[in-house]
């Protein structure tokens, strides 16, 4: 497998500190709002990158943190009037309900910067000791121009690197950044062996994955806008405790453009998770985002949604079909060439695509080849029901895999596809009594021989994007036009 390196700029061959386990932290969310749409990117990509190393075979244990002691919680809750970690506490909440809607599944260690103050200031103390940070006035500093190597993450040169917190009265060096900072009244606070106060951002993922991960990481990740200063600095602080290589790989996923502009509020064009999951399906959105591949930008349109929206609608149509098919028919699958090419070379061609830096994109890029040959199967002429069940038993089996990994897929296609149906409805304000009814008095038509009528009906329901859908087995049922 191989893995793009940020840190060396290329593509290396992956290799565990450990065979068969896997250490992974991913920067989490600043919990002071709902989350957007950039959100549900990053942790998605990240969700997939942990199922493909646990599907082959390896024990992974990821961390993905909650800042939750930050200036702009400490804002929203001067602005609502409340405790800054009553907003961090609520937010948190809402982050949960969201993942688990978009499917993303919960990190093996979900650590609060609350719950680790303790953690925090031992990590503090270490670089203190160490030589490598100082105190000034109440404030604690890392000292970058002891650490030589600073700069390597992002490629920035020395005039390049000042701290967001620059130039600050208290600092030896404008490089220099905060770990331990004097809190101000109304903020959180906690009692240190510097005076009273909270921890810088930077500090407590250093703190936060050396607790739970141990010196040296597997993977660290997160996106490409906190290369710099944030993961710069991150490796600064590790490496200068612990003095070994603080990660030996890492990923950072590109930025959410919406129609090819960056996500920002100022522009009008951002977009929370709960608001695009009260328009599209958690596996539209899931397929949209990993139809590009981790470190690209993901352009996040009306366009873009709405195509992956009818694609996997389509996709779950044929399944369903699929499904009734082998429910007449149960069994195994064999394990043996069913002879249909597209069916027969998937599953390498994902493990092929996935060995090659978690590449969604190629990835879902094979589907549509794949699923026009499963519906070639199906309305084959010339072949039994018993040897199309053989041979789709063995395409659901396979593409089980790819629905385990990716996180879509892998519902129920007859829930899905009604779901599907009644946004549809819902969205277009269209009565379902009536399609029904209508369906009802075609039936009726053809019963009596009146195929003019019938016709007619099927071509009204047609023209409101309704499919009729006569069952080879008898009745009738219905889909949107995807």
């Amino acid at each position: 497998m191989k893995i793009y390196n940020s840190l060396t700029r290329g593509k290396e061959d992956f290799n565990q500190l450990t065979p068969g386990e896997v250490k992974m932290y991913a920067c989490g969310i600043t919990v002071y709002d709902d989350c957007h749409i950039g959100h549900a990117m990053q942790a998605i990509f990240f969700d997939v990158i942990r199922r493909y190393l646990e599907y082959l075979g390896n024990k992974v244990t990821y961390v993905r943190n909650y800042t939750d002691v930050d200036d702009k919680i400490i804002a929203k809750g001067i602005e609502l009037g409340c405790n800054p970690l009553e907003v961090s506490s609520r937010y948190i909440a809402e982050s949960e309900k969201d993942m688990a809607a978009l499917k993303v599944r919960p990190a093996t260690h979900q650590p609060k910067v609350s719950d680790n103050i303790q953690a925090i200031q031992d990590f503090i103390s270490g670089l203190l000791n160490k030589g490598a940070a100082y105190i000034s006035n109440g404030e604690v500093f890392f000292d970058v121009p002891k650490f030589k190597p600073y700069g390597r993450l992002s490629g920035r040169k020395t005039d390049e690197l000042l701290s967001e917190d620059a130039p600050g009265a208290n600092k030896r060096s404008p490089h220099d950044f905060t770990l331990w900072k004097p809190a101000k009244p109304g903020e959180p606070a906690w009692d240190s062996p510097w005076g009273r106060g909270r921890p810088g951002w930077h500090i407590e993922c250093s703190a936060l994955a050396n607790k739970f991960l141990g010196k040296t990481l597997d993977i660290h990740g997160g996106g490409l806008d906190i290369i710099f200063p944030h993961h710069e600095n991150e490796i600064a602080q590790s490496e200068a405790l612990n003095s070994c290589k603080f990660a030996n790989y890492w990923i950072h996923n590109g930025l959410v453009m919406v129609d090819n502009r960056k996500m920002s509020k100022s522009l009008k064009n951002f977009y929370t998770i709960k608001e695009a999951l009260a328009k599209y399906q958690a596996d539209v959105i899931r397929y949209m985002i990993l139809s590009f591949s981790v470190s690209s930008n993901v352009n996040f349109s009306e366009d873009n949604l709405s195509a992956a929206n009818k694609r996997v609608y389509l996709y779950y149509q044929i399944l369903q079909q699929v499904d009734e098919l082998l429910s007449r028919h149960p069994g195994e699958a064999s394990g043996k060439p069913t002879g249909v090419p597209a069916i027969d070379s998937f599953k390498n061609d994902f493990t092929g695509a996935m060995d090659d830096f978690f590449n969604t994109a190629k990835v879902i890029s094979t589907l549509p080849a794949l699923f026009r040959a499963v519906q070639e199967v199906l309305l084959a002429k010339r072949t039994s029901e018993g040897e199309k069940a053989g041979i789709l038993r063995q395409f659901r089996q396979n593409l089980g895999a790819m629905s385990g990994v990716l996180g879509m897929l892998d519902e129920t296609a007859a829930d899905y596809t009604g779901e599907f149906k009644s946004r549809y409805i819902r969205n277009n304000k269209i009565d379902i009594s009536f399609i029904e009814a209508r369906i009802e008095e075609r039936a009726a038509a053809r019963g009596a021989g009146d195929y003019i009528k019938a016709d007619a009906i099927r071509k009204e329901l047609t023209q409101l994007n309704i499919l009729i859908q006569d069952k080879p087995g008898g009745g009738t049922d219905w889909a949107i036009s995807a």
